[in-house]
């Protein structure tokens, strides 16, 4: 158990030092304005200049995995174990994340005829398919999961909607990252807005249908 917490560890550390590492070997060759924000076709639409790089590849991925480690702390009932692989798993998702994307615009910076959409896609499912790894097994609390008002007032409508949630995440993922790579170009964008609104939106009545269910089964009783 201890080797695998300590994997994951070493895992984030390499997801926050690879960013900052690869805008250190890229910088003489970015150009003034590089391209941080993508449209569904894939092609740039957002510019930040080369000198505020800094806060994209290394400020944003380091103080997200601060958060994470402070979070669980203001819990008042202690709910998220930190000290597990699970948990590293979901730093590691969402650390990974902006880390991915943040290497994905110095790549495009440096290979401007390489932008196709498809990196993104990639890199939100494999993130995506972790975090759902992490969802079918954490507990109530105030700060991760998903916290609708159903599933935040029945620990039981929590642990369904987290269990059937997760493996929903982990499919959707998984599902992105192969329509990344196979869809044509103009419907990659599209199919990545597509699976995360559906995702999230399954998820948000599915907890709602079961607290509903659960109201209807203690008047029975």
């Amino acid at each position: 158990m201890k080797k695998n917490l300590l994997l994951w560890q070493l895992l984030t550390l390499l997801a926050l030092l690879v960013p900052t590492a690869y805008l250190a070997y890229a910088w003489a060759g970015l150009p003034a304005q590089v391209p941080t924000h993508f449209g569904l076709d894939g092609q740039p639409n957002g510019y930040t200049r080369r000198e505020h790089l800094w806060l994209l590849t290394l400020a944003l991925p380091l103080g997200l995995a601060v958060l994470l480690s402070v979070l669980p702390r203001l819990d008042p009932k202690h709910r998220i174990a930190t000290d597990t692989a699970n948990f590293q798993k979901l730093r590691l998702a969402l650390v990974g994340l902006v880390s991915g994307l943040a290497c994905y615009c110095l790549y495009v910076a440096l290979h401007p005829s390489a932008s196709s959409g498809r990196g993104p896609a990639v890199i939100v499912g494999l993130s995506f398919a972790l975090l759902g790894n992490y969802l079918t097994t954490v507990q109530p609390n105030y700060f991760v999961g998903i916290r609708t008002p159903w599933t935040l007032e029945s620990a039981a409508v929590w642990a369904r909607t987290h269990r059937v949630g997760g493996i929903l995440f982990c499919l959707a993922g998984l599902l992105m990252v192969a329509l990344g790579l196979v869809l044509p170009l103009a419907w990659v964008g599209k199919a990545l807005l597509g699976l995360i609104l559906g995702t999230v939106a399954f998820c948000y009545f599915y907890s709602y249908l079961l607290f509903r269910q659960q109201e209807r089964l203690g008047r029975s009783a």
